[in-house]
């Protein structure tokens, strides 16, 4: 398969009482080191009308570099830092290849 976007779904319910100010604060570190890994294209954190679901949305220009980016996280623990702003056991990632874009 020829290199296509990766779209990565990071999805959370933060506990009632956090403030979007404290996600900003949190979600901004994970961001900041992402924008300087290779293949990074752009992010965006959208959060529930109706709940505490929220999601970060990453574009990836491939499946590689998503992967080597995903090591560095892993081995540096970034996500730590998000777990307790949010529900135990909401947290899951979810990878698509991107297949249109207008």
């Amino acid at each position: 398969m020829k290199n296509m976007i990766i779209t990565e779904l990071v999805k959370f319910e933060t506990m009632p009482e956090v403030t979007i100010e404290q996600l900003f604060s949190e979600t901004d570190k994970i961001n900041d080191f992402l924008k300087k890994q290779d293949g990074f294209i752009d992010y965006e954190l959208i959060k529930s009308i109706q709940s505490n679901e929220c999601y970060l949305i990453y574009h990836i220009e491939n499946m590689e570099k998503l992967r080597k980016a995903g090591e560095k996280i892993r081995n540096i623990k970034l996500f730590d830092m998000l777990l307790p702003l949010i529900q135990t056991g909401s947290l899951s990632f979810s990878f698509y290849y991107q297949q249109n874009k207008k």
